[in-house]
């Protein structure tokens, strides 16, 4: 079952691999990553707006202290990646593959700071326990999938068997859904109705908006 598994990953891996080189593997990782961390931003923000909507009713504050630090330090990272990816835009090839290592790091404390996010949370309420995981859960699945690009991306001149270990180390190898997508599930998760009249209320104004075919991205309702 093992090797099953692993050839399965593999093969996922070389069509992900394919996919960047076919597309052309820096201006289409590019164009792409900038929106998706264009978007990833706004829904780390609201998760910690939902969180403090819900203080006092289901959320302690002690909750909304662990979430609020973890969030802003996902932002953080997040607005670091996107001024790397601008600079690695304007930086020669020499200087590229550093921008590169920068950026996966990134992305990698991104990662860290979602993932000990949700087993430091005492919610009791399970309505709201169940929404948290699942958005936290839909913007840490496309971080993860997002930094499976960047070694792809490094490893260009590279035969396609050693970008795919490459990618294989990162240890997820599911394509990021596009920003659109990622917007258009993102919303779908943050809305969908639990039976909590209030819950749902709260949730209903924190969908984040892509615009036009240059990205401008509103939270909290914002922008319609």
């Amino acid at each position: 079952m093992r090797t099953d598994h692993s050839l399965v990953r593999v093969a996922l891996v070389l069509v992900l691999c394919l996919t960047i080189t076919l597309a052309g593997c820096s201006t289409a990782w590019i164009g792409e990553a900038e929106q998706i961390v264009a978007a990833l931003i706004p829904a780390a923000a609201n998760i910690i707006t939902l969180v403090a909507e819900l203080q006092g009713k289901s959320v302690s504050a002690a909750d909304l202290e662990t979430i609020q630090k973890a969030g802003t330090q996902a932002g953080a990272d997040l607005a670091l990646v996107q001024s790397l990816i601008a600079a690695y835009q304007k930086a020669d090839a020499t200087a590229q593959p550093g921008i590169l290592n920068q950026i996966q790091a990134a992305m990698g404390a991104v990662q860290a700071s979602l993932q000990g996010l949700l087993p430091a949370l005492h919610i009791q309420d399970a309505a709201t326990q169940s929404k948290i995981t699942a958005v936290v859960g839909i913007v840490l699945s496309e971080v993860q999938s997002l930094m499976a690009i960047v070694p792809l991306v490094s490893a260009k001149a590279e035969t396609p068997t050693v970008a795919a270990r490459s990618a294989a180390r990162v240890g997820h190898s599911q394509l990021p859904l596009t920003a659109r997508e990622f917007v258009s599930s993102f919303n779908a998760t943050l809305t969908a109705k639990t039976g909590d009249t209030g819950l749902d209320r709260a949730t209903g104004a924190l969908q984040i908006h892509m615009h036009g075919k240059i990205a401008r991205w509103a939270t909290a309702g914002m922008l319609k």
